[in-house]
């Protein structure tokens, strides 16, 4: 027996399998679990930080949204708007410096305010005009004039070549298409602010208040051409890398550390807010938790596999010690085992003790019952001696009855003695069915001289049956009860008729005679004892007839066989029976298989 298909490893390994991988899969999960709940908080609450942003930039755009509309209503910029000379373009600057002192209070943080109409003119407020360079409406930064006509627009940031004073700074412009109050001309209002403004809006960066914590996590603002415009200072990001961050959940930067993005699209003014998070720092707790997991699990499996092992060992050491001894017992070497557990193992000893002690006594059993048998058979041997004499003794009144001419009692003599012989002939229970018929023949021959009316029989069987095996002395017991209970009280002659037949692996006799028959209840009563009380009758009630022929045959053959009784008052007995085709003597077929 291999390693593998040993009771110590199928308990060993069934015990890893029972503690181990739930121990495993407990901790797979828990850290799986406790990873996923910190990375949908983070989710949740930088979600939760970008909307709130995102309303501060509604709130400043709304603010813009104002102005844009106090300026499309003023009557100021209207004139302006519908300046058609230089005279009246010059007239609108003191009502358009009184609008816009108003207008500016609503975000002073603002670096200038521009008009321009459509015919050309630019009014300024808040910064010195560098009237050299107002191409505004050819800067890649400008919006096309169809855009600003659905909505307003942020601008990307740009330097600002129309200022006179700081034309190399950068800002980004609030730009709204405008109309005069009778709709007949238009132009354009722009507000610039410097992207410092940003940082007044979102005072720091990081999502934490401490912002010298070691955790690299911070806020982006980018427009929709990727421009970073918050924070002003260096992000771990490239500008290569700018426009993906906007699409992508994580990401590489070039210092090979990865982030963690959370992303959210401002409608209003186009913006893209970013929250990013270094994995390396976000995933210290989780790192701290997988850790804690690590070195509650490692000692318990190692606990699990030193306890199988152990266990293991316990229960198969016994089990193996009983394997030895049962091969030992095999090989005709019987030894008990010591009891060492009351469990069952522990019964399985005694088990095993037991049926040893039982086997030892069925051996010492079985030899004296052979030294038995062999008496038994020296005896019988020997009482073939008295058969010898009674033989010769036979003869010698045989010869006596010759010298004085008494034919019929030489006759009864003759078939005495064959009878005789036939009975002691052989000690196998199995003879074939030819030798019953020779020995019921010598019998009813034998009653026929001394029957007071002529007694006739016939015996009807096929060779092929004759050759067949049966229980000997089966056919003698009937013929007997058909001769002394059926046809010795009739008048009339008497005739026995023995007859067979195979039927597929079944063998029939039948032995049926014209004697007085039986009635109905004696037959039923008859049928009773035969059927269901034949061996206890057989036993202690010493009936040797029909009952002993049905034991001997029930006991060699089985239930499914055995005799049959059928008769009719005053139409004789018919008895059949139903044999198994045995074509060899069972002693000796199982001494060829052995």
């Amino acid at each position: 027996m291999g390693f593998v298909h040993s009771i110590f490893f199928k308990l060993f390994l069934s015990f890893l399998l029972l503690s181990i991988l739930p121990l495993s899969m407990a901790g797979i999960l828990t850290n799986h679990n406790v990873s996923s709940l910190l990375n949908k908080q983070l989710s949740q609450d930088t979600s939760s930080i970008l909307e709130q942003n995102a309303k501060v930039l509604g709130i400043f755009f709304n603010d813009l949204n104002r102005m844009g509309e106090i300026v499309s209503r003023s009557s100021a910029v209207s004139q302006f708007l519908k300046s058609k000379d230089d005279n009246e373009f010059l007239r609108s600057f003191l009502p358009l410096d009184q609008s816009f002192d108003s207008i500016q209070l609503i975000r002073p943080e603002n670096v200038g305010m521009t008009l321009i109409s459509d015919r050309g003119y630019v009014y300024h407020y808040g910064y010195g005009i560098n009237r050299e360079n107002l191409q505004f409406y050819t800067a890649d930064w400008m919006p096309k004039l169809n855009k600003l006509s659905e909505k307003p627009l942020l601008t990307s940031l740009h330097q600002r070549p129309y200022s006179y004073l700081d034309a190399d700074s950068f800002v980004f412009s609030y730009v709204k298409r405008i109309s005069s109050i009778d709709a007949k001309a238009k132009g354009v209002l722009m507000i610039d602010f410097k992207q410092s403004i940003l940082a007044d809006l979102f005072p720091s960066t990081y999502f934490k208040k401490d912002s010298s914590s070691n955790l690299e996590a911070g806020l982006l603002i980018t427009n929709d051409k990727g421009q970073v415009l918050y924070p002003d200072t260096p992000t771990p990001f490239t500008q290569a890398e700018i426009p993906t961050v906007t699409h992508a959940a994580r990401i590489v930067a070039p210092n090979n550390e990865s982030y963690q993005l959370v992303t959210l699209f401002n409608q209003e003014t186009g913006w893209t807010l970013t929250g990013y998070f270094e994995e390396k720092k976000l995933y210290q707790p989780i790192q701290y938790i997988h850790d804690s997991i690590y070195w509650i699990v490692v000692p318990s499996i190692v606990f699990c596999l030193l306890a199988s092992l152990f266990i293991s060992h316990r229960i198969s050491t016994p089990v193996r010690s009983l394997q030895r001894l049962m091969k030992k017992a095999g090989r005709g070497d019987f030894q008990q085992i010591a009891i060492t557990s009351k469990d069952e193992i522990g019964e399985l000893s005694r088990g095993f003790n037991q049926m040893v002690h039982k086997i030892e006594e069925l051996l010492h059993q079985v030899y004296e019952e052979q030294n038995q048998k062999r008496r038994a058979e020296m005896a019988a041997l020997q009482s073939q001696i008295n058969p010898h004499f009674l033989y010769n003794t036979l003869e010698s009144i045989n010869s006596l009855a010759r010298k004085h001419k008494e034919s019929q009692i030489s006759k009864m003599i003759v078939h005495l003695g064959r009878l005789m012989r036939l009975s002691i002939s052989t000690f196998d229970e199995m003879i074939p069915i030819n030798q019953e018929l020779d020995y019921v023949g010598h019998y009813i021959e034998l009653h026929k001289h001394r029957f007071p009316r002529s007694l006739t029989y016939s015996i009807e069987i096929d060779e092929d049956i004759r050759r067949l095996y049966t229980v000997k002395w089966i056919l003698q017991p009937i013929v007997e009860n058909a001769i002394l209970h059926g046809l010795e009280s009739r008048s009339a002659e008497g005739h026995i008729a023995i007859s067979g037949w195979l039927a597929g692996e079944d063998v029939y006799l039948q032995v049926s005679d014209n004697g007085t028959g039986m009635e109905p209840q004696a037959l039923q009563e008859l049928r009773k004892h035969v059927e269901h009380q034949a061996e206890q009758l057989t036993k202690y009630g010493k009936k040797v007839g029909m009952c002993n022929v049905q034991s001997r045959l029930r006991y060699h053959f089985g239930t499914a066989y055995g005799i049959q009784l059928s008769s009719e008052p005053g139409q004789g007995m018919t008895v059949t029976f139903k044999l198994p085709r045995r074509e060899q003597n069972e002693e000796e077929k199982a001494a060829d298989c052995g």
